[in-house]
């Protein structure tokens, strides 16, 4: 082949890949003709930044014409903004509007979606008539240090000029205004919430570098900088009408501050809330506080990280309906956190004895349907989940009628099969015993154990004495920070030193392992009951709850470390009478 052939295909495959990088500017004729006609008398354009990063933006269009136009509008913002869009919806008239995406408004260098108001019967006449286009938008946001840097558009970009648009801007209290890159005139704060207003301006069509803009915030322990990665709901209905629920979060800290708490809009449906770490220990309740507050206390997520944990709880049977023999389960799911969910997976799961009985709509939506001998499972996977999405479900299901009465018939059997084998051992002449071999573990090893573990809890204590003293300023720090180094260094080899006895102790059989797997739930929540009063009183300091709230949650957790403490001594206890 030679080289101007060669060129020529080279050219000819750049031109055709030419569109895939032009955004769509579209625009018949007609469609302009008819909307040079309207006039958009304002556009009140709210910025909204949501805990967690997603950005919101809703323009609510003021239209009228001197003649009936039923036409479709576009409303868009510049193409750099594109790649972030999550989500767009429209509300006229109080029902939702189809949206057309990548629409384009007749120029290049615009992302624009159409709203579809011809679809809903909408018609712009004389009388000036209001609909609202939202995006969600998922950055573009920048954290460094202790700033987070947003990026928004200030004003909508549309095909028609607007005679004056007002444009409000809403972050949480928790953020600092820092600088920005335009003016403000005034300020205000309600509920938590920080209001930011321009004045009005006339907006020409096709606004583009005056549309772009930029905030910088300090931001606070208290603003959650994150997003969840994936969030698994398992949704169990047993055959006593019980309705277990189990939400598995992946959460990612995408800032530069420790998240330890998020906002969740618990299901009024639900009680018992408990929070489990990700190896399935509980290591909190949820309190009537936090349930008032949205509010959800979670492992610790360092910057950049991920922590993984679990929201179980129940659901009031009134959400199942029945119909002769089938059972219908109602599921609507809708606000669950403001923090993005990247992937929702949703699952109904039946124990061995239920049966579901989806629907073709059910089939149609779930992404996942499983059967076997010992239960069945219908999963439904849902991307970019966010507050303004909702999904509604109803799984049918029917119960087996053994399987309801089947425990009873089982305690049954195996009473009558222990009086018949309590006969035949009766009647049968005895054997001679047998030996079973017995692992023996040294009453020393009891011993270094417990009183290893006793010197622990000493050097603990004296290392939170000795910071206490620094914090009041009554050691110097030198010397604070050599004795430090000498306890923990103590306390370092100590707990190697402990590690291996624990696991010797523990294959001596059963009943020590047992005594282990106590003394290591206790230790669990006594970590975790500290680690809740550091919260409780980090915010009261900051001003979020009462001093009522304070006390009382302080008493809570202070209860929490007294009954931690017990079980810890209680398995002492237990391995202290090997040796003694």
């Amino acid at each position: 082949m030679s080289t101007k052939h060669l060129l020529i295909i080279m050219l000819a495959l750049l031109f055709f890949q030419i569109p895939v990088f032009i955004p769509n500017a579209s625009a018949s004729p007609a469609f302009t003709q008819d909307m040079s006609k309207i006039k958009v008398h304002s556009v009140a354009h709210t910025v909204e930044l949501l805990e967690g990063g997603l950005i919101v933006i809703n323009d609510t269009l003021t239209v009228s014409a001197d003649e009936n136009i039923s036409v479709n509008f576009p409303i868009g913002f510049p193409y750099d903004y594109a790649q972030y869009l999550i989500d767009c919806l429209a509300i006229a008239d109080n029902k939702e509007i189809p949206i057309v995406p990548n629409y384009g408004l007749g120029v290049p260098g615009f992302y624009a979606v159409l709203a579809n108001l011809t679809g809903t019967g909408f018609k712009i006449s004389s009388t000036p008539k209001n609909f609202t286009v939202t995006f969600i938008f998922s950055g573009p946001i920048t954290a460094e240090g202790d700033f987070l840097t947003i990026n928004f558009t200030l004003f909508p970009s549309l095909a028609v000029d607007v005679e004056k648009c007002y444009t409000t801007i809403i972050f949480p209290d928790s953020l600092d205004f820092s600088e920005a890159s335009f003016v403000c005139n005034k300020t205000e704060t309600e509920k938590n919430k920080n209001y930011y207003h321009l004045d009005p301006i006339s907006l020409e069509k096709f606004t583009y570098s005056k549309a772009k803009a930029w905030m910088r915030f300090k931001i606070s322990e208290t603003f959650p900088y994150a997003e969840i990665e994936k969030l698994e709901r398992n949704i169990e209905v047993d055959l006593y009408g019980n309705i277990n629920v189990k939400d598995t979060y992946y959460i990612i800290n995408k800032g530069t501050k420790t998240v330890d708490h998020i906002t969740v809009f618990f299901p009024k449906e639900g009680y018992d809330f408990k929070v489990e770490d990700a190896t399935g220990i509980r290591v909190s309740e949820v309190s009537k506080a936090d349930l008032g507050e949205n509010r959800l206390d979670i492992p610790d997520a360092e910057p950049n990280e991920k922590s993984v944990f679990s929201l179980v709880y129940k659901l009031n049977s009134t959400l199942i309906s029945k119909n002769n023999d089938e059972y219908e389960l109602n599921m609507t799911i809708g606000k669950i956190t403001p923090l993005l969910i990247k992937k929702l997976a949703i699952s109904f799961i039946s124990p061995q004895g239920i049966s579901f009985k989806p629907s073709s709509t059910v089939c149609s939506l779930a992404s996942i349907i499983k059967r076997d001998s010992s239960r069945d499972s219908i999963t439904f996977i849902l991307h970019n989940f966010t507050i303004f999405n909702e999904f509604r479900v109803a799984v049918t299901y029917k119960m087996n009628v053994f399987w309801v009465s089947y425990p009873y018939t089982l305690l049954a059997l195996i009473s009558s099969a222990a009086i018949l084998l309590g006969v035949f051992v009766r009647k049968k002449p005895s054997l001679a015993p047998i030996t079973v071999p017995k692992v023996v573990v040294s009453p020393k090893i009891f011993r270094r154990f417990v009183e290893g573990y006793e010197e622990r809890i000493k050097i603990v204590s004296r290392i939170e004495r000795l910071e206490e003293q620094a914090r009041k300023g009554r050691i110097p720090r030198r010397q604070y920070k050599v004795r430090k180094t000498m306890l923990e260094n103590k306390l370092s080899s100590l707990s190697r030193d402990l590690a291996d006895l624990r696991e010797t102790i523990r294959r001596a059989g059963p009943r020590y392992a047992d005594i282990i797997r106590q003394l290591e739930i206790a230790e669990a929540q006594l970590e975790e009951a500290e680690a809740g009063i550091r919260r409780v009183r980090s915010r009261y300091r900051r001003g979020e709850i009462s001093r009522e709230a304070y006390r009382r949650l302080l008493e809570e957790h202070e209860r929490r470390i007294d009954e931690a403490n017990l079980k810890i001594e209680g398995a002492l206890l237990r391995l202290r009478e090997e040796y003694s």
